[in-house]
C-alpha cells in the first residue's frame, strides 16, 4: 500500500510540475516594424489535417480548403500584402524542406509525403492511415501573382523531403519504397523534370527509413539521415557520360536520438541538425508527453581533409525543435521549437501545450561552436520552419494553425532581430494569413 501511494503522489506531483511553464510569451514590441528583404516568400500548407490530428487522428477539414502552395511577393507591403496561391498537393507528414527553388528563382519543386483523403474522410484511427503520396510537382513561380503548375509525376511510394544541388541540375528526393529509398531527378534546361535515377540505401546496414537528402554546397556530397533518425550518412555524388553513382564516404556518424532535417553552413565546413529526443521511451505517447529538451548539433565536415566527420558542439534549445534557419552571415541560427502544441484540446494542461517558442542560438562560423542564448514563446500550432530575410534583420516563421474550432487559416508571423553584443528577438505583432496548414516557408533572396 505504502508503494502504491507513493507512486500515485509522485504521480500527481509530476502532474502538476506539468502546469509550470517555464517559458514566457514573448511581448509584442509597442513600435514594432514590418520589413523584410528579398524577391518572395514561398509557403506550403497541407490543409487536409489540423495540427492536433497527430494526437487524436480528427482531420477537421474543411469544405473547400485545399492544399496550396503560396507565393508572398516582396519587400513586404503590410497593408496591402501581394499573396497568389495555387493548388499543390504536400503533407505536413514529413520533416520540413518540402520545396526546392531553383537557382534562378523561375521554378519551385513541391513533393507530397501524404495524398489528400478522399471526399467525407474526416478521421482515421491512427494518422499513419493517411493515404500515400507520389507526386513531384514543378510551379513556374516567375510571375509571381500568377503561380502555374506546369508538371506533376509519380516518382514513387511517399516522397518526403527534397533538396537542389547548389548548379540547380540536380534534385535529390528520399522515398519510403525499398530499392529506391533515393531518387536523384535530372532537370533539364527548362527546369522540368528529366532523367530518374534510383538508388537502394540499404549499403552498410542502413534502413531503408532515409528520411532527408542534403546536397552539399559544393555539389559534390548528400549528407542523409537514417537508421530511425539516429544518425547520419555522407556520400559522394559522381557523374560520367551522364550516369550518377552514389558511394558512401566513410563510416555514418552515430549522432542523436530523433534528428529532423539537416543543414549545410553557407561554406559546407559544417553540418548542423536539430534533435527532438523524440525516441527517449518505448512508448510512443510518452515519447510526446514526457519528450526532453530538443539540442542543435554542429557536425564538422571537411572530406579534403581527410578526416572524418565528428561532433564539434552541442546545446539545448526547445522541446521539439523540428526547424531551424540560419542568417546569411552564419552567425545566428534560430530553432522553431512546436513544444508540445501538438497536443489535442483534450488533453488536460500539460507543459507545452498551450503555444511554441522559438530558440536563438548564437553559432561561430570558423570553430562551429553553439550557444543559447534565449527562448521566446509565442502563440500557435505546430510550426515547423522559419527563415531569415535577405539581410538577417528579420524572421518568418510559419504557423500551422490556431488552437480553435475547425480553423480555415495559418499564419505568417514576422519577427525582428535586435543587433548587438547580445543579439535578441522581438515580435512585431504582424501576422499574416494563408491557407491553413502551413509548414514549410522558402526565401527567394
Amino acid at each position: 500500500m505504502l508503494v502504491g501511494a507513493g507512486l500515485f503522489f509522485a504521480l500527481l506531483l509530476y502532474g502538476l510540475l506539468q502546469l509550470i511553464e517555464p517559458v514566457r510569451l514573448a511581448p509584442v514590441a509597442d513600435n514594432g516594424t514590418i520589413t523584410f528583404a528579398g524577391r518572395a516568400l514561398l509557403v506550403a500548407s497541407d490543409a487536409d489535417m489540423v495540427a492536433t490530428a497527430y494526437g487524436d487522428a480528427n482531420l477537421d477539414r474543411v469544405p473547400g480548403i485545399e492544399d496550396a502552395l503560396t507565393v508572398v511577393d516582396l519587400p513586404l507591403e503590410a497593408g496591402q500584402p501581394a499573396i497568389a496561391s495555387i493548388p499543390v498537393s504536400n503533407s505536413v507528414m514529413s520533416w520540413p524542406q518540402i520545396i526546392a527553388v531553383s537557382p534562378d528563382g523561375q521554378r519551385a519543386y513541391v513533393v507530397e509525403a501524404r495524398s489528400r483523403p478522399d471526399d467525407g474522410i474526416n478521421a482515421f484511427d491512427d494518422i499513419d492511415q493517411m493515404p500515400a503520396g507520389s507526386q513531384l510537382a514543378v510551379v513556374d513561380i516567375s510571375v509571381r501573382s500568377q503561380p502555374k503548375l506546369i508538371e506533376s509525376a509519380n516518382v514513387g511510394r511517399n516522397p518526403e523531403h527534397i533538396s537542389i544541388s547548389p548548379n540547380g541540375r540536380f534534385l535529390a528526393v528520399n522515398l519510403n519504397e525499398p530499392g529506391k529509398e533515393l531518387l536523384i531527378v535530372e532537370l533539364q534546361s527548362d527546369g522540368q523534370l528529366g532523367q530518374k535515377s534510383y538508388f537502394p540505401m540499404q549499403l552498410d546496414g542502413t534502413r531503408e527509413d532515409n528520411q532527408t537528402a542534403i546536397w552539399h554546397p559544393s555539389g559534390r556530397y548528400l549528407a542523409i539521415v537514417q537508421d530511425q533518425n539516429r544518425r547520419v550518412g555522407f556520400y559522394q555524388i559522381q557523374t560520367t557520360d551522364g550516369a550518377i553513382a552514389v558511394e558512401p564516404l566513410g563510416d555514418p556518424l552515430e549522432l542523436g536520438n530523433h534528428l529532423s532535417h539537416p543543414r549545410f553552413t553557407r561554406d559546407g565546413r559544417f553540418l548542423l541538425v536539430p534533435d527532438l529526443k523524440w525516441s527517449l521511451h518505448n512508448n510512443p505517447t510518452l515519447n510526446f508527453l514526457l519528450n526532453a529538451p530538443g539540442e542543435m548539433i554542429a557536425v564538422q565536415f571537411e572530406p579534403d581533409t581527410g578526416g572524418p566527420p565528428s561532433v564539434v558542439s552541442r546545446v539545448e534549445v526547445g522541446l521539439s525543435p523540428e526547424g531551424f534557419a540560419i542568417n546569411p552571415d552564419s552567425s545566428l541560427i534560430v530553432t522553431v521549437n512546436m513544444r508540445r502544441s501538438y497536443l489535442p484540446s483534450f488533453v488536460p494542461a500539460w507543459r507545452g501545450k498551450p503555444y511554441s517558442s522559438l530558440s536563438l542560438v548564437r553559432f561561430d562560423a570558423p570553430t562551429g561552436q553553439l550557444n543559447t542564448l534565449e527562448e521566446y514563446g509565442f502563440e500557435g500550432l505546430l510550426p515547423e520552419l522559419a527563415t531569415f530575410d535577405a539581410t538577417g534583420n528579420a524572421i518568418a516563421v510559419v504557423i500551422f494553425n490556431d488552437r480553435e474550432p475547425s480553423p480555415e487559416t495559418g499564419a505568417i508571423e514576422f519577427w525582428q532581430v535586435i543587433p548587438g553584443n547580445l543579439p535578441r528577438l522581438e515580435r512585431t505583432g504582424y501576422k499574416l494569413d494563408v491557407v491553413r496548414g502551413a509548414h514549410d516557408i522558402v526565401l527567394l533572396p
